[in-house]
């Protein structure tokens, strides 16, 4: 009976030591919080700063967020009076309501007779529309697509028509934005070739040559200790089954690729397909933007909010518009960032004002955890509305976060997915491989002290026995 009690005991305590074990363990897993380039192709620039970067921040320094607009595949507005006149309201309106720090064409600024012969006409019409809604280098950059390259080796048309090419006499430049939050750099590729050989090679090749990734390994070595590196270009650098970026090696023996992999290169911006895509391979996520015309003027707008980046499309007139900035869309969480969750963020914009804005939360499956709550501007005069968010989520769903913003021209709601990333206390889990040690060792102890006892006991009864026997032949 006692030996009974000895094994009950062992048991039982073997049981509590690893329901103790898992317990931990359980706890320390979810221990997280919310958050998730004469050749005129060889002639290259970088600056340290665009002229004047007014625009595009709120109250530098209290708010670690800025803005761009980056916009693609103009060819089509030239030949036709109403994208010509969208085009004009992008520049007058829509620049003057978002005021970004930067707008970026990443090129096909025209069409050149759909690739057979540059237009004089084109080019024309392109460099009047920035004259006359006064834009210029300060704050627009534009860059080489096939079609601006087509037929034109030295891209002459792009030297003297363009703003990078007039202004600065290159197809390539780089510059960056320093704040009191963080540095970024900015990197605009020429990924057009100086000949296509054929239809299919104007199409969907864009191409490096080992002059041109010498440049850029020099601009990724100037700023690789920096916050982000954003890349811009015409082409995307892989897109199933035929768009690709094809590269020499540069003289350090590198492909366009192995570059981008090699100084932690997250972002590139491009269009060529003529359609929105996200994209992801090999640590990069390409950004793939519509052609401006469709649907009667298409833009992207770039946020960068802590660190963490966020995008939408919008439709030029079309208010009021709006995006979620924080807390992250899952599709572009970074980890290398701390993530604060006690916040929410949203940039809306309307000519006519902005009434309000509200947030919500629900479940995946539907589920409504957070009902509608309001947002206050964060300062009069800005686009920032910001207010407090769910802390204490649950670590193992997926939430759907939805702003309602109305402005006096009408209302609109954005959505985004967002996942919650599970941080492990390292400390709690070296306590837990200790304790896992610690068990290794001990249950093998028990068990060999258990058996001795057990087995001591065998052999005292079994000599008990036999003494009984001989006592009893004795007697």
């Amino acid at each position: 009976m006692n030996m009974k009690c000895i094994k009950n005991k062992n048991i039982i305590f073997l049981t509590l030591f690893y329901l103790l074990c898992l317990s931990v363990f359980q706890f320390c897993i979810r221990d997280c919080d919310i958050g998730y380039i004469n050749n005129n192709r060889n002639n290259y620039q970088d600056f340290s700063y665009l002229d004047t970067l007014k625009n595009g921040f709120t109250n530098p320094g209290a708010k670690n967020i800025f803005w761009f607009i980056q916009i693609t595949d103009t060819q089509f507005i030239w030949a036709n009076q109403n994208n010509l006149d969208i085009f004009y309201k992008f520049l007058n309106e829509t620049n003057k309501i978002i005021k970004p720090l930067f707008i970026i064409n990443t090129g096909d600024i025209v069409d050149a007779n759909n690739g057979r012969s540059q237009s004089h006409e084109e080019w024309q019409k392109y460099n009047t529309s920035l004259k006359e809604n006064k834009i210029n280098s300060s704050f627009y950059i534009d860059l080489v697509g096939n079609h601006d390259g087509s037929q034109d080796p030295q891209f002459s048309f792009f030297i003297n028509y363009s703003i990078t090419g007039s202004e600065y006499n290159t197809t390539h430049l780089s510059f960056n934005y320093s704040s009191s939050f963080g540095n970024y750099a900015f990197i605009g590729i020429n990924t057009a070739k100086d000949l296509y050989e054929n239809l299919i090679d104007f199409a969907f090749g864009g191409y490096l040559n080992t002059k041109e990734l010498d440049w850029y390994e020099k601009e990724l070595i100037k700023y690789k200790d920096y916050d982000h590196i954003f890349v811009f270009g015409h082409h995307p650098p892989f897109f199933p089954p035929f768009y690709q970026i094809v590269s020499n090696l540069s003289s350090t023996g590198k492909t366009f690729s192995d570059l981008n992999k090699e100084f932690h290169v997250k972002y590139y911006f491009c269009g060529h397909i003529h359609s929105n895509y996200i994209q992801k391979k090999d640590g990069l996520t390409s950004i793939i933007t519509d052609n401006f015309n469709d649907n009667n003027g298409t833009y992207r707008i770039v946020v960068i909010d802590n660190n963490q980046l966020s995008t939408s499309i919008e439709q030029i007139g079309k208010w009021p518009q709006g995006i979620i900035t924080y807390p992250p869309n899952h599709e572009f969480y970074n980890s290398q960032f701390e993530i604060n969750l006690n916040k929410i963020q949203v940039l809306a914009w309307d000519p006519k004002g902005i009434i309000s804005v509200e947030w919500s939360v629900y479940i995946k499956d539907g589920k409504l955890l957070k009902n509608w709550t309001s947002l206050q501007r964060s300062f009069e005069s800005e686009p920032l509305w910001e207010g407090n968010f769910c802390k204490n989520l649950p670590c193992e769903n997926t939430y759907i976060v939805k702003v309602k913003i109305e402005g006096n021209s009408g209302q609109i709601i954005e959505e985004i997915v967002y996942s919650i990333p599970m941080t492990i206390n390292f400390e709690l889990m070296y306590l837990i491989l200790i304790i896992f040690i610690i068990g290794i060792v001990c249950i093998p102890i028990i068990v060999i002290i258990y058996y001795t006892k057990k087995t001591l006991k065998k052999k005292l009864n079994f000599k008990e026995k036999i003494e009984r026997i001989y006592k009893g032949f004795k007697n």
